[in-house]
């Protein structure tokens, strides 16, 4: 995943990871919660700054950064080096990543209004197909990341979807669980939650032929729903009988100027009054063999 809004040199990207001075300008310092490792991580305030709106009020708003080293606490440096990635418009594979690490990765997307970022990782997590043994993990990482809702809501639609149409291996995955244990009460909301959601409808295809949901088969030509190369036919209508019998007398005709050109550009209203009246309708059944 490359954001088209990013454009960095590979060299200025491998002059950050290989040998960072003396063009980097900027530092963030990472302290291990568990062990108490020291990291460090650099950059270039001005790559920063086009890529984030935050960044850029940090390093040249009016009140901006003046330390040249920035304390990180609310990320690992493992998440940040990849979101620093992504502002160099490096390659970053979402596929590769735990729900956890997308958690840690959109809420620094969020933090630096990064909406396309978010919006690529929104629909990674979409997309995925999950399986029994993340169910629970997923969970978690969703509500603990409750308050970004647009990702968390993303992990608990595929979750509830595993859960209805999965409910005897969910079983299993109680059975494994201790009772009041909080892995257990996850599973509990989220069966509940599952109950309580409705599955998504799968989306109708838009006709080949009319480009339309849903299909336009047999109604009149307009210029509003106007589709180059589409199948039509020249349908003569009997206004006589009743009710009015339309009588196809040309088939196969082809949506484009000419088309425009024979209805006198009002699509199918004929100007003379002696002549049966005649329109044109799609037929896309030419197209599916309805």
């Amino acid at each position: 995943m490359v954001d088209p809004n990013f454009q960095t040199t590979g060299l200025v990207a491998s002059l950050r990871d290989v040998s960072p001075r003396p063009t980097c300008d900027i530092s963030f310092t990472f302290s291990d919660k568990t062990t108490g490792e020291k990291s460090e991580l650099f950059a270039h305030k001005l790559i920063l700054a086009c890529g984030s709106p935050v960044f850029m009020a940090q390093f040249y708003g009016d009140i901006k950064e003046e330390k040249d080293s920035i304390p990180v606490e609310d990320s690992s440096v493992e998440a940040f080096k990849v979101f620093l990635d992504v502002l160099y418009n490096k390659e970053v594979p979402l596929k590769d990543m735990d729900y956890q690490f997308l958690g840690e990765f959109f809420y620094l997307a969020d933090k630096y209004h990064l909406h396309l970022l978010k919006n690529f990782i929104v629909r990674e997590v979409s997309s995925r197909k999950i399986v029994v043994e993340e169910v629970l993990e997923a969970a978690k990482v969703a509500e603990i990341y409750a308050p970004l809702e647009e990702f968390s809501n993303s992990l608990h639609q595929i979750c509830s979807s595993f859960v209805r149409d999965n409910p005897e291996r969910v079983l299993k995955v109680f059975e494994d669980e201790e009772v009041g244990e909080d892995s257990s009460r996850i599973l509990h909301r989220l069966m509940a939650r599952a109950s309580r959601s409705q599955p998504k409808p799968l989306p109708v295809p838009l006709c080949k032929n009319c480009e339309h949901e849903p299909c336009l088969n047999g109604q009149k030509l307009t210029k509003e729903n106007f589709v180059a190369g589409a199948s039509i036919s020249l349908v003569e209508v009997d206004l006589s009988s009743d009710p009015p019998n339309p009588r196809i007398s040309r088939t196969a005709v082809t949506c484009d100027n000419s088309t425009v050109h024979y209805t006198k550009r009002e699509f199918g209203v004929t100007t003379n009054p002696a002549v049966a009246f005649k329109r044109l309708e799609f037929r896309c059944d030419r197209i599916h063999n309805f």
